[in-house]
This record gives C-alpha cells, structure tokens and sequence, in this order.
C-alpha cells in the first residue's frame, strides 16, 4: 500500500487530472484534507463517481488557521454530527509572517474550539503548526485526551517531537518533498522517531519537489524511500518494524519497494503555474 495522510484533492485534480488514474489503479489509501464545504462536496462526489475509492479515500475539514472564520464552525460541528468526516483538520496555529500574525489570537481562538469538537466526537486532529509550537504545549493536555494527533509537514525539531510524545501525546508526525528537498530538521527528526509515529504526505498539489511545478501522488514512493535511507535500512526491515498505524482501518506508512514496478496513472498534467507560491512554503 502507498499512503497519503494528508493532500487536497479537488486542487490537485484542478492542475493534474490523470492523478485520478492514480488513486483508481493503484493500493493507495489517503486522507483528502478540506477547508471549505464545498471541496467536502467535491471528494464525495468523487467518491459516489468512482466506487472503487470508496475504502481509498477519507475526508478531514478544519478552519484552516491562515483563513480563521468563526462562521466556519457551523460547518465543521454539521459535519461531524453527520458522520461525514474522518478527521478534524488541518487545524492549528500560524505565525510564520506579519499577515498571519495578525490573526493569531482568533486562531488561538478556533484552535482550542476545534480541539475540543474533536475530543467529543472521538476524532482524530491534523495540525499545522508553524513558529507556534509552545503554544501547542499550552494545549498538551487537551492533546493527550484525542484519539490521535498527526503533525502535517512537521516543521519542529526531533526534540519537540519527542517532548509532545513523552508528555504522553498519541502523535504521529507526517513528512513529505522537505524531506527529498533536503530540510535538516525534518530529515533529523525522521531518523530520531519511533518508526511507528511516521507518516508520509504529499500535501499534493503543494510543497513541490524542487524544480517541479507542483507535487503529486507518485512522490510518495521517493518520499518512502528517503525515510529508507535515512533511517538506514531497506524496505522491508522498515515495515516489519512498525505497527499498523490508521486514521480509520488502513495503515497510513508502508514500505515502496514493491510499488515501484507495477505502479499506474503516473503520468503527469505540467502546470504553467508552479504551486510553490502556495501558503505553506517554506513550512519547513
């Protein structure tokens, strides 16, 4: 199985229809990650259009902290209350520049409302957190009572990744292209972590691969590979080391060495526009 734990699929779709292919012909299993109702829409239409991702493919929505809208609670608590979501996410926190900043005491805010929607609901969280990791420990506790927390694109040190799973957090932290675009601290960190708290993501169709103009699907297998290498082993003494890890049944971090062979829809639609502009550059 290859695996996503986190992408935006009505976008990526948008700038490379044939990943679609993708997800169709291959054992791939991810969580398409919303931040409107109507990208919720948008998955599960696709979903009903193509039956065979009905097990492939799981929903997440959360007030996103670069748009925090108040409004938007009304949205998540329907969802949740109709059971249409798996997760509850990308939530968080972000101050990565002045115009974020700006509107960091609403995140704040909707961050701690939607940690608490998540406990009742017995769901796991996505968060995205940058240069607001102590405010995250301001949370621990609240942290340590959700069914699961995954860290998308974790931009942390190996040390803050090891102090929220020892403050008894049930935290994965997912990865992606910063690995293969050579950022130190996650490649650190991927080397220091329990095998069994790693994810892989693409947040396809951002945070490219250098020199592309937008990520997708495909990338996971080099993603999964780089993990290899950095925690020095093959494939399958990586995945004989890990226990199954899922937000709902299937397990989100599985070795690549056997997908490269016979892996289809890899063909890919070239963007005139490069989706490094999007918010979460330099996340890392």
């Amino acid at each position: 199985m290859i695996s996503d734990a986190h992408f935006h699929l009505k976008q990526l779709l948008e700038v490379s229809p044939e990943q679609a292919d993708f997800i169709k012909e291959n054992n791939f299993y991810g969580m398409c990650s919303c931040r409107t109702l109507e990208e919720v829409e948008f998955v599960e239409n696709f979903i009903a259009k193509n039956p065979e991702t009905v097990q492939k493919l799981k929903i997440s929505f959360g007030i996103h902290p670069q748009a925090p809208d108040e409004k938007e609670l009304k949205t998540l608590e329907k969802l949740v209350f109709e059971n249409r979501i798996a997760a509850v996410g990308e939530i968080g926190l972000d101050r990565f520049n002045e115009e974020f900043a700006k509107t960091f005491d609403l995140q704040k805010k909707l961050f701690v409302i939607q940690l608490e929607i998540a406990k009742k609901a017995g769901l796991p969280v996505i968060l995205h957190i940058r240069k607001a990791i102590q405010e995250v420990f301001e949370q621990i506790q609240t942290l340590k009572e959700l069914k699961k927390v995954i860290f998308h694109s974790f931009s942390g040190t190996a040390e803050e990744a090891g102090s929220i799973l020892n403050h008894g957090v049930n935290a994965c932290f997912s990865f992606g292209n910063a690995l293969l675009n050579g950022h130190k601290k996650a490649i650190e960190t991927v080397r220091s972590l329990p095998a069994e708290r790693i994810l892989t993501e693409t947040d396809a169709p951002y945070q490219p691969k250098k020199g592309d103009p937008f990520s997708k699907l495909l990338d996971l297998v080099e993603i999964m590979d780089k993990i290899n290498e950095i925690r020095g082993c093959d494939s399958s003494a990586f995945v004989s080391s890990l226990e199954p890890l899922s937000l709902t049944a299937a397990p989100l971090l599985q070795g690549s060495q056997d997908m490269k062979a016979g892996l289809g829809g890899s063909t890919e639609k070239q963007s005139e526009g490069s989706m490094k502009n999007r918010h979460d550059e330099g996340k890392q």
